[in-house]
């Protein structure tokens, strides 16, 4: 892929960047509403992506083999994180979700590394019965990556980007000091934080339970 198609591309994007925040803005506020009439416990945070970060992605997947020949084929310029105490009420919220966006306006992928980032992303748009309204209208064909995960594993993934991506490691991915931290740092996440999550889990089902029994 040429420079030239790279181009146009990004400046598709950028005379659309301004939309795109107002989108990813306007969906927020949908999920903030979502969430607390269901009473989650959540830190919520938007972005959308920057002109540097889009060409970086277009590149990459040139690479991979992927084509990206449209703004369209790019579902996560605009991107919502929700953060969640504990793994069940992710999964709850994605039931919530469904009835708030119609199922085909929704496609969910799973994230699971095998020892580190966990994590339901869901790609949304806003169904016809939300375009028809003036507000929404200009809205049409917008995509927003919906990024959902518990308290444990988003500190893990934070620590582990903040130490191995934005340092300049560039030139050391396969240096095996490198490979043997992060395997220390994998190590961890298998030893302690699955293990922890899992117990806070049992401990909150059981708290439940016993809550419940109370009032009956």
């Amino acid at each position: 892929m040429d420079d030239r198609s790279i181009n146009k591309i990004v400046n598709a994007y950028k005379e659309k960047k301004a939309l795109y925040g107002e989108f990813c803005l306007t969906m927020q506020n949908l999920l903030i509403q979502l969430l607390d009439n269901n009473g989650y416990k959540y830190q919520i945070a938007h972005r959308i992506k920057s002109l540097d970060s889009l060409t970086n992605k277009i590149q990459t997947k040139w690479k991979e083999g992927k084509e990206c020949r449209k703004l369209d084929d790019i579902y996560d310029l605009a991107g919502i994180r929700i953060v969640f105490y504990l793994e069940r009420d992710k999964r709850r919220f994605i039931s919530d979700l469904y009835k708030e966006l119609t199922p085909q306006n929704l496609t969910l992928k799973e994230r699971h590394k095998e020892k580190g980032y966990r994590a339901t992303h869901v790609i949304a748009s806003f169904g016809k019965k939300r375009l028809s309204l003036g507000e929404y209208k200009k809205f049409k064909n917008m995509l927003c990556e919906i990024q959902l995960t518990s308290a444990l594993y988003h500190a893990w993934s934070e620590i582990e980007h903040d130490i191995f991506y934005k340092g300049d490691f560039s030139n050391l991915k396969q240096n095996s000091d490198i490979i043997k931290l992060k395997k220390d740092l994998e190590n961890t996440m298998t030893k302690y934080i699955e293990k922890a999550s899992s117990s806070f889990e049992k401990v909150a089902e059981k708290v439940k339970e016993l809550g419940n029994n109370k009032k009956a």
